[in-house]
Order: C-alpha cells, then structure tokens, then sequence
C-alpha cells in the first residue's frame, strides 16, 4: 500500500469510532476526512466528485416523496386499518398482518425507515385490544421492513448492487430479496413459537402498549387524492418492474404529479420533511470517501491483501459477523453495508460463491434492527407502557445480539459448503 492508501485507511477507521462513540453522522465524517487524503495524495477534487452517487440521492428522496404523499392523503392509514379490520379476532395473524404490509412497503421501494415509523405506531393501537400479540406484532413488522429492504427497488438493496457493479460483479437481486424474506419468515416464526412456550410456562414475555397508543385523531382527506395516491405506487412498481424505467426519476415524477395535482392537500413542507435527509447525508458522504478510496487504489490493494489471506471459510465468517455487529452498534443498516460490500466483492468477485456470500453478510444485518439503540427498537420502547421500558430494551438488546451470533453463522454455511 502507498503512503495515501494507508492514510485513507486510517481516516476511514477513525470515522468509524469517532461516529459511533459520539453518536455523530459518518457522512460528515467521511468527507472531513476526504480534506487530507486529497492534499497528501495530490488528487483534484474533481475527481472526488464524479463518485457522489447521484443515482442513490435521487432513489431516497423520490422514492421517500412518494410514500410521503400515501402518508399524507391517508392512502395507507385506511389500507392498514382495513387489513386489520378484516384479521378481527384472529390474533395469530396479527403480527403476520404487519409483516407483509411492511414488507410489501418496502419491497415497492419505500425506505425501510419509513414503514417502520409509520407501523409501529398502528401496531401499538392494534395492539390495545391484544396485549399478548403486540410486542411480536412490532418485532414482525420491523423485521418484515427491513429484510425486505433488500428489494432491487430499494435503497438498500441498490447500494448493495452499485457496490458490485463496480468491480464487474453480477447476482440475482430478487434471489438476494428471496432469501432475506425466507430468513425473515423463520425468524418471525421462530419468535412467535417461543413466546409461545414461555407463556405456556408460566413465563411470558408480551408488553403493554403505551396508554397513548389506544388513542386515534381523525384528520380530513381527499378521496380524489388518495386514490390518486395509490395509483401512483401501482403505476411506479408497474414502470419501474416491466418497463425497466429508472426507480429514482420514475418516483420523483410521479411524486411531483401528485404535488402539482393536489397542492392544497400535499403541503410541500411538510412532504420535504419525510425525506430522511440524514441518512441521505450519511450514506452519500460515505459513498463519496470510498469512491476517493477506490481512485486512489486503496480498495484495489485490500482487496489484493485478501486474495493473499485466501477466499476460505474463515474470512467469509469474519466478513459476515463484523457486518453484524457493525450493525449492532451502528443505527445505519444502510451505511454499514456501503462500507462492508465493496471489501466483500472485492474478495469473493471472481468466484461461484459469491451470491450466498452476498446473502450471508447482508441478510443478517437486516435483521439487527431490533437493537434498541436503533430507530425501530427506540420506537417500539416508545409505544410500550413506562414502567417496562427498562425491561423491554434488556429483552430487544439480548435478541440482537442472539440473532448477531446465531445468523451469520447459519448463512455463512451456504457459502462454505460451497467452497
């Protein structure tokens, strides 16, 4: 490695820790850090910027303006409602209800974050009229979210395939989303055969929703606006799946028809305030400082030190558990898999392995969501009653890391079996 090289590589760890021992976006870190690396190195700036990937600013922020407008015209508060509607009784099937409405959000592309912060809440007033359910319930509909963040749709699941595109790297991107609701479906499976059995014992592990949760504020919409709404998702999928048109552009179009066609209902600010700026900022900026990383050869010669320690089953472990606990004390999914794909790819790019590589290092780390220092934990802590919060992080931080622990390792096998 040149004396640039390892300069990027030590700024890029020092982003890291600085990032997750002060809480503070790796985005703004990254590129403080490009400052150096591009003096010592010599490089225009220029350079830099033809890395920023405009493609994945302009997917998260149409993509996001979309489901803003089915938030606000109420399009998917009265779908969710009547799929709850129809479930009545049946509480077994409540926590699968969540699961395929989040899952199918976020499959259509919607940022994992936002069903997450959309469901959570409408589980918790679900969950007033069957406590047992309503901890599984909001696990069932994050996991759901997430894992379905793996969709080619997605921002998740197009940062994953940029990373291998650039090192000329070709996999199934519905098979990668196949395999990540598979798991998906076995753990939710798995959690509600286990809470069972704890109930069963005289051990239950349910919460209480918060008292806030059982209350429900109508607000006045348009039926023109919400059916225009839910035609725009259908026409997106429809557009982005069998016309191949380009899923950022395609969103932002049709987002910005709605906001022409109903201004007085769709307040701009208020939709410009569903965009997840931050994590818009965290991954672009982590984006960019590894696209400089990569013109100066700094991937390249990781990458020609990892074929050297060989493409074993020892360094497909080593990948896929540092990913996962990346995750764990990292609130990004998102950012921790455009750091750790593009080392991935680079190791495994020319073998046979590498799609279940690809699955073995990204389907676990969408299930870490959990984490309570995470959006999705905070918010499922939120909605549950104040005197078992304390109790209730213990329980989500102890499944993390048991899922942290046990997932990799299963996935990993695929690939090793392989070898």
């Amino acid at each position: 490695m040149s004396a640039p090289q390892i300069l990027s590589l030590v700024l890029l760890v020092a982003v890291l820790v600085v990032a997750i021992r002060r809480r503070m976006n790796i985005g703004v870190l990254a590129l403080a850090a490009a400052l150096p690396v591009l003096a010592y190195s010599g490089f225009d700036p220029k350079i830099m910027y033809t890395t920023f990937p405009g493609d994945i600013f302009v997917l998260i922020a149409g993509v996001s303006l979309l489901f803003a407008h089915l938030e606000r015209s109420r399009a998917l508060e009265v779908f969710v409602d009547r799929v709850y509607a129809a479930i009545g009784d049946r509480h077994g099937l409540l926590p699968w209800a969540g699961f395929v409405i989040g899952a199918a959000l976020s499959t259509a592309g919607a940022f994992s974050t936002a069903p997450i912060a959309f469901l959570v809440p409408m589980v918790a007033h679900v969950g007033v009229r069957s406590r047992r359910m309503f901890l599984l319930s909001e696990l069932a509909v994050i996991i759901g979210a997430n894992s379905a963040g793996l969709s080619p749709l997605n921002p998740t699941g197009a940062v994953v395939r940029a990373a291998a595109n650039k090192v000329g790297v070709t996999y199934s991107g519905w098979g990668l989303w196949a395999v990540s609701m598979t798991v998906a479906v076995v753990v939710v499976a798995a959690l509600q055969a286990l809470f069972a059995v704890a109930r069963k014992r005289g051990h239950p592990v349910e919460a209480t929703p918060a008292p806030a949760a059982a209350e429900k504020h109508d607000t006045p919409s348009n039926p023109w606006y919400m059916a225009a709404s839910g035609a725009a998702l259908l026409a997106f999928v429809l557009l982005v799946v069998l016309a191949k048109t380009d899923v950022g552009v395609t969103a932002m179009c049709l987002a910005a028809l709605l906001q022409i066609g109903f201004h007085r209902y769709a307040d701009e600010r208020a939709l410009l305030s569903r965009i997840p700026w931050n994590s818009i900022l965290l991954l672009c900026g982590l984006l960019t400082y590894l696209g400089l990383m990569q013109k100066i050869g700094t991937m390249d010669s990781i990458a020609h030190i990892l074929r050297h320690l060989g493409t074993g089953a020892l360094l497909i472990l080593v990948i896929a558990y540092l990913t996962a606990l990346l995750c764990n004390i990292e609130s990004s999914t998102l950012g921790v898999l455009g750091l750790m794909m593009p080392i991935a790819f680079g190791a495994f790019a020319h073998t046979g392995i590498v799609f279940w590589v690809t699955a073995a290092i990204c389907v676990p780390a969408a299930l870490m969501v959990m984490n309570p220092i995470h959006v999705a934990g905070t918010l499922i802590i939120g909605n549950t009653a104040h005197d078992e919060q304390d109790r209730l992080f213990r329980r989500l931080l102890t499944l993390a890391a048991a899922l942290a622990v046990i997932t990799p390792g299963l996935l990993s096998l695929i690939p090793i079996a392989l070898l």
